[in-house]
């Protein structure tokens, strides 16, 4: 009778059973996580089985090198519980918890995963680098979202019950059957194994062009060791380059519109806000009348796109008006104090800035970063008792930071100085939470984004009151889309924003439709305000005609596109350029060989960003004397 396959395994496993045992629950777990993320993406994922097949197999590739990376430690980890003496109790209740509270690690990292994917469309990357920093937020942000207790409750069962039924097969570590000397040589061949896995398997083992499909491939848990090794990215040594271009200011175009220059500047950037949300946007549920009301009223910047998918990305645009570089943005960069930014322009014409946050600005480096760049950051610790109303763990509600906004502006109009006040909201963020009896609407996203637009229309009709309202300017804009899910690596329709330039003493009602970037809103303001540094930001001010169609930057972590009202440029590491035509609506239709002159264009763009940062050419030059604002 020849032994069934069932023998074979245990035969081999038998020398090492509480690593062969944690082997087995890491494969079955990350391949059911697979599958159950494949099933809730199907369509998204244009997925057949053939595709699917892929995914798999591509997968198994996946989690096999991620376990031969952790195979030196849980084999360490064995042979230190294991002896060649007769084990006793307490050895024994040791050997079994560790086996549960490693198998309950893993159970709770695959439902972390199932969690991040849900609200990011991707495996854990540089995002979940970042989250590991902040873990109050993070871990606030989970516990008032989802059912934990439940959730924990019921892995810890099923993990106690599984330890249980194999505890006959775990015991059998306390006493191995291997002598010292094997189980040495066995160990030294996990660690050179791990060692030539770590230098020679990467990322690119995925393949295709369907990212959802390529994320769907990947292991969570080596996508998260990838993106901590790999979290800064120098663009010289993997990005397309050209010949060097010095950086020249851009050429003074003419204006579009005439205004006479106003005083003030409040910047209300918004949380998450696609440009879907409103009915501008061709939304049909009415969640935005506040926000569809001013884009009449104002200057509506309808085709305007973000640089990334991250706060820290939304504020580095309305800062320091930079396309995005590949990496941390500059926020969580060393050398990022005293830059040009436009708090320090401001600040030289005499301005008071102000960086107002719900939440606690120590989250994504918000404090050093504003506070090293000439405005002074105020965050909900400190905010008065009297404007700490109804909150949860990512800040207090917007109405909240509004009207503690408007006292913190008439004190400094009073002051007799001009003022920069730039606000950041939180409520329409997870766990999607607000104040009741404000909107008709539950809590949950479309909620959430209907409170948010509640509370700016409250904060605008309270301005209107003030007698500083008709020397300011109000830019209302978005850090980035709501979603960043998409079948391609960058989806132009998940970068689209609302913006809205509103100064009706200044600027008469207008639409520009006009293909845009997050980094135009700083020149647009200092244009606006007749200030001459708006020429030293890479943006462009949107109230001057331009010489084409329009551009945007738009970058992932590694991704850096340049999108054009007919096509997209995508620059990859590996120093690869790829184009793509886009149809009517702006969506990518077909892979095209990239025209040299739009690639040069994208590549001279990012190229000269990087020289910038590189040669610390983004230092804030301060103004001659008799060029400032009197």
């Amino acid at each position: 009778m020849h032994p069934s396959p069932a023998s074979h395994i245990r035969s081999l496993a038998a020398p090492y059973p509480l690593t062969a045992w944690l082997a087995l629950g890491f494969l079955l777990l990350h391949t059911a996580l697979r599958g159950v993320l494949m099933a809730q993406t199907w369509h998204a994922a244009q997925m057949t089985p053939l595709a699917a097949a892929k995914v798999f197999g591509t997968g198994l590739a996946f989690d096999l090198v991620t376990l031969a990376l952790l195979l030196p430690a849980v084999l360490l980890l064995e042979s230190a519980l294991g002896t060649r003496k007769r084990a006793g109790r307490l050895r024994q209740g040791l050997l079994l918890a560790v086996a549960a509270s490693i198998l309950y690690a893993l159970g709770f990292g695959v439902m972390a995963e199932w969690f991040f994917w849900d609200e990011f469309g991707v495996r854990f990357n540089f995002i979940a680098v970042d989250y590991l920093v902040y873990t109050r937020e993070v871990v606030g942000n989970i516990r008032e979202s989802f059912p934990v207790g439940t959730l924990l409750g019921t892995l810890a069962v099923a993990t106690l019950a599984l330890v249980w039924a194999s505890r006959g097969w775990l015991l059998r570590a306390a006493h191995p059957e291997v002598r010292r000397s094997t189980r040495v040589g066995v160990w030294l061949a996990s660690v050179a194994i791990a060692a030539a896995l770590a230098a020679t398997w990467s990322m690119d083992a995925r393949r295709g062009n369907n990212e959802y499909q390529k994320e769907l491939s990947a292991n969570g848990l080596y996508s998260l060791g990838y993106a901590f090794h790999n979290n800064e990215i120098d663009y010289f040594d993997f990005y397309a380059t050209r010949p060097s271009t010095a950086g020249a200011p851009s050429a003074e175009l003419p204006r579009i519109v005439s205004a006479t220059p106003p005083k003030n500047v409040v910047i209300v950037t918004m949380e998450s806000l696609s440009s879907s949300f409103m009915a501008h946007g061709g939304n049909s549920r009415k969640l935005t009348p506040n926000l569809d009301r001013l884009a009449e009223q104002g200057l509506f910047l309808a085709n305007l796109r973000a640089t990334g998918n991250r706060t820290v990305r939304g504020l580095e645009a309305l800062s320091l008006a930079i396309p995005p570089l590949p990496g941390h943005s500059i926020i969580w960069r060393e050398h990022n104090r005293n830059l040009e930014t436009l708090g320090a322009v401001l600040a030289d014409h005499g301005y008071v800035n102000r960086f107002m946050y719900g939440g606690y600005a120590r989250f994504d480096n918000m404090d050093a970063y504003f506070s090293g760049n000439h405005y002074q950051p105020i965050d909900r610790s400190q905010f008065p008792e009297r404007h700490r109303g109804f909150g949860n763990i990512w800040g207090l509600a917007d109405e909240h930071l509004y009207d503690y906004a408007l006292e913190q502006m008439d004190r400094d109009a009073a002051s007799g100085k001009p003022f920069l006040m730039h606000l950041m909201t939180t409520s329409n963020h997870t766990p999607f939470t607000f104040p009741e009896g404000r909107v008709e609407l539950p809590r949950g996203r479309a909620g959430a984004v209907k409170y948010s637009d509640w509370a700016v229309g409250r904060f605008i009709e309270m301005a209107r009151t003030k007698p500083w309202f008709k020397d300011t300017v109000f830019v209302l804009v978005a850090d980035h889309c709501a979603s960043s899910k998409g079948r391609t690596s960058l989806p132009p329709e998940n970068y689209h924003i609302p913006a809205i330039v509103y100064s009706p003493a200044h600027l008469a009602p207008r639409t520009d439709t006009r293909l845009a970037s997050q980094i135009d809103l700083v020149p647009t303001v200092l244009d606006l305000l007749g200030l001459p540094e708006q020429s030293r930001f890479m943006g462009r001010s949107v109230l001057r005609a331009y010489p084409d169609g329009g551009r945007a930057y738009i970058a992932t972590y590694q991704k850096l596109g340049y999108l054009t009202p007919g096509e997209l440029v995508v620059l990859s590491p590996g120093r690869q350029v790829e184009g793509w035509r886009l149809d009517a609506r702006q969506d990518l239709s077909a892979p095209v060989r990239q025209p040299d002159t739009l690639a040069a264009r994208a590549i001279d763009a990012y190229q000269e960003t990087a020289r910038r940062v590189r040669d610390g050419l983004l230092q804030h030059v301060k103004l001659p004397d008799d060029l400032r604002m009197r």
